[in-house]
């Protein structure tokens, strides 16, 4: 029963292109399939900024709660943040002094994370990518494909990923894809906190983000990672659940 609804959910759901996604952020969350999923927040949201708004611009609560599993107090560590986009996090994670570096197609995206945060920076290119490394602290941001980056590239592997909504909203088709280019990210104890959001019945719309299950977790990192839910809880009218995914031996 659990595979046929899976199946129907597939055949409904529609992937969006890296043009697309830039489009989106570009146009305050207009989605390219003109339906209306309440996100806008993400983009330009101090006029929505509360406490009960979780789509309000803020740090995320459950990367605080667990950010022992990211780093110890009074450690540096290398964190890597897939699909980035303007996230607060970002911030918070260099603030709290780790080396930091975050990834999204959009460069728009990236450049206004940078403008509203009065953040100085030097810009170059590393071939597919542009690349922001901030001045003041140890933050660079990699504009392009998540698919075409490496370890190298980004001066070594990483201590923890935290992907928040990422693996959720890239491509069906790209799921494995996904996975082996994040284990190429993760040195050998490498903490990857996976956040996933739990719409319910109220993901009416199709396209990202998707439906995501603990089969379609074990499906897609199993080969190569082993996982456990780490944490749950409320994030506004859905469930936030945390996954915690590391490297097998």
């Amino acid at each position: 029963m659990v595979a046929t609804v899976l199946a129907i959910l597939a055949i409904m759901d529609r992937d969006w292109s890296l043009s697309e996604w830039d489009n989106w952020w570009k146009s305050t969350g207009a989605r390219p399939d003109e339906e209306t999923v309440d996100s806008s927040h993400h983009h330009h949201g101090d006029e929505f900024e509360g406490e009960d708004d979780c789509y309000a611009p803020r740090v995320s609560d459950m990367l605080k709660k667990h950010r022992r599993f990211v780093f110890e107090e009074g450690q540096s560590n290398r964190v890597f943040l897939t699909f980035c986009g303007n996230s607060l996090d970002l911030k918070w994670l260099a603030q709290e002094g780790q080396e930091v570096v975050g990834n999204d197609f959009s460069a728009y995206a990236l450049e206004g994370f940078l403008k509203e945060h009065g953040l100085e920076y030097d810009t170059s290119t590393v071939d597919p990518f542009t690349v922001y490394k901030v001045r003041s602290t140890h933050l660079t941001l990699f504009a392009g494909d998540f698919y075409k980056i490496y370890a190298d590239i980004c001066g070594g592997k990483f201590d923890a990923i935290w992907d928040t909504g990422s693996f959720q909203s890239c491509a069906v088709s790209d799921r494995k894809t996904y996975a082996r280019t994040a284990a190429s990210l993760m040195k050998l104890k490498c903490n990857y906190l996976l956040s996933i959001t739990d719409f319910g019945h109220k993901r009416t719309w199709k396209g990202p983000p998707y439906l995501i299950t603990d089969e379609i977790v074990e499906e897609t990192f199993g080969d190569c990672m082993s996982w456990k839910l780490l944490d749950q809880g409320a994030w506004g009218p859905y469930t936030e659940r945390i996954i915690l995914l590391q490297l097998k031996d």
